[in-house]
């Protein structure tokens, strides 16, 4: 089969690509180097809270809040056709103050999303212990955020590839690309090796590791890793009903009792692993936010690289090189802005109108000049 898109990168971003395609008749074959999912998409936590994330920035905060509904629309659609939860639950987003310094930042933050439009609630301390009796008693108060929700990804991820190859997508693990090929200004396929696959339109969709493909139009630091280090405990009954940040770090809870904490942000490099340090920096933000924390078990404990860029957003749509897209960088709202990127992408290769979202998110801002 000669595909329509190739797609390179199993993780969420890729699948739920190749499914949007897919449901609109697109061949497309997807490429992974590994198993789908093996980096930063199994390793999140599912956060969709744009308005704890973004909430100082206007444009941030609409791509957000319009991919977390997308989300709502997706999880009704994957149960209703294949039979999959993939656990969303509206179960909101909690901040808390440990001093009044805090305390002014949540005012401020609570101001801001007001004007944005978005509900949120400002609480007292009594107020916060009242409904997350294992918050930190020396909290000074809260800012809830109702609207903002969860998923589990790894759930996400395998309803998202399952419904890409019942809609006619194919895949291939173990596949290295090694490099895009380009000829006369515009993408003709990707090398594997010594074999070349033939497509009129390439999406690189490989996370951190996507401007060490050859062939794309961007240096080294336009998508660089960032090393997040992560907790998982288990509480019974479960600690929190909401998603819970504070002291630097979140902590996410699922309805068995799994806890998620996190997370370290670490610019170096490629290198992987679990530190002394990184996990002394979770386990002290984590037990701010739930002193009870102090005495659970550490069940697993992991890293993944996120994929940051220069100006904080990230690169989606078509580059210069005609027929080859991005969609990489999004750092810590891969799991939030799968859907909105799947959408974008989508447009694109079908020729529709380019809306604002796009525009401001093209990769072109990050290439030299054409020549």
């Amino acid at each position: 089969m000669h595909p329509d898109v190739i797609v390179v990168g199993g993780g969420l971003m890729g699948c739920s690509i190749a499914y949007r395609l897919a449901k609109e008749g697109t061949r497309v074959l997807v490429l992974e180097r590994s198993i789908p999912g093996a980096e930063a998409s199994s390793a999140a936590a599912g956060i969709l809270g744009p308005t704890v994330e973004s909430f100082d920035d206007a444009f941030a905060l609409q791509l957000g809040r319009q991919s977390r509904e997308l989300h709502a629309a997706l999880a009704e659609e994957l149960d209703e056709h294949f039979g999959i939860d993939v656990g969303f639950r509206r179960c909101g987003v909690v901040k808390i103050a440990l001093d009044e310094a805090e305390a002014a930042e949540l005012d401020q933050q609570a101001s801001s999303l007001q004007v944005q439009g978005v509900r949120c609630e400002r609480w007292s301390r009594e107020e916060l212990l009242e409904r997350e009796p294992s918050c930190n008693p020396e909290a000074t108060g809260a800012l809830s955020m109702a609207e903002d929700a969860q998923v589990e990804p790894k759930k996400l991820l395998s309803a998202v590839a399952l419904g890409a190859e019942r809609e006619g997508a194919t895949f291939r693990t173990g596949a290295t690309v090694r490099g895009v090929r380009v000829e006369g200004g515009r993408v003709r396929g990707v090398q594997l090796g010594e074999e070349t696959v033939e497509a009129d339109r390439v999406i690189v969709a490989a996370g951190s590791w996507t401007t060490l493909i050859p062939g794309l139009p961007f240096n080294s630091e336009t998508i660089f890793p960032v090393r997040g280090q992560m907790i998982a405990t288990e509480t019974r009954p479960p600690i929190f009903r909401r998603v819970i940040f504070g002291a630097g770090g979140y902590v996410v809870t699922r309805p068995d009792g799994r806890v998620l904490c996190g997370s370290t942000m670490e610019r170096v490099g490629f290198e992987r692993g679990i530190t002394f340090g990184g996990m002394a920096d979770v386990i002290q933000k984590a037990t701010r936010i739930a002193p009870g924390l102090r005495s659970a078990s550490i069940v697993e404990h992991w890293s993944s690289f996120r994929p940051g860029t220069p100006d904080g957003l990230p690169l989606v749509g078509e580059t210069h090189v005609d027929g080859l897209f991005v969609a990489s960088g999004h750092y810590r709202n891969g799991i939030l802005l799968a859907p909105l990127t799947a959408e974008i992408l989508a447009d694109a290769i079908a020729q529709r109108p380019e809306s604002r979202q796009a525009e401001a998110l093209s990769p072109r801002r990050f290439e030299g000049p054409r020549g």
